[in-house]
């Protein structure tokens, strides 16, 4: 994401206070495409696709965050704080949660085939990861709740509002996601021992 300093040159020759430039951060979706350079993954293939719904969530939760990182004074600085413990936990969480939960509608309509049963992995993956995706939570829910009091006292409202979204959005995904994720792993083996 690029931001154009507005400050025309002209003003900026004649200023006598320096003009920093403004710091560029690295966004969701950037950080996903140098994810995908280095390991050679697609962005979730066929089944495996993170649900649209969830992707736009997911793009949202960044895109806003960023702004508000950019906003500048103590609201900037701790949605930079916030930025730093999110964006990793979010690019685990497409791989690890977002894929799998792609097989809901696939599998509640009765289609199911071998390839499906790869995500067992995944989902084991998941149940082994719970205690750090919960301590994750933990930073994550404090360093929005920083944002919060910044955002409250500085009169930003609807940052305020969106840190209250982003801190239900992790405690939907304790409740929701999570559980959903591990039941289609559970799910599948049944059914794999079934067959077999």
């Amino acid at each position: 994401m690029k931001i154009k300093n507005r400050i025309s040159s002209p003003l900026r020759r004649h200023s006598s206070t320096k003009v920093r430039a403004p710091r560029k951060l690295c966004s969701c979706a950037e950080l996903r495409a140098q994810q995908q350079s280095r390991t050679g993954a697609p962005d979730g293939e066929g089944d495996f696709k993170i649900p649209e719904p969830l992707r736009v969530n997911q793009n949202e939760l960044c895109v806003a965050l960023e702004r508000a990182a950019l906003s500048g004074s103590k609201t900037g600085r701790a949605a930079r704080s916030l930025m730093k413990v999110l964006q990793p936990h979010l690019l685990k969480e497409e791989d690890d949660l977002l894929q799998t939960l792609g097989l809901l509608v696939p599998l509640a309509n009765g289609q199911l085939h071998s390839g499906m049963h790869e995500v067992t992995a995944k989902t084991e993956h998941l149940k082994a990861r719970m205690f750090e995706i919960m301590r994750e939570h933990v930073k994550i829910i404090e360093a929005a709740r920083k944002l919060l009091h910044a955002a409250r006292a500085e009169k930003k409202l609807s940052l305020a509002a969106f840190t209250e979204r982003l801190m239900l959005r992790a405690w939907t995904d304790e409740v929701v996601f999570y559980p959903a994720a591990i039941l289609i792993g559970e799910y599948l083996k049944l059914k794999n021992s079934v067959r077999t």
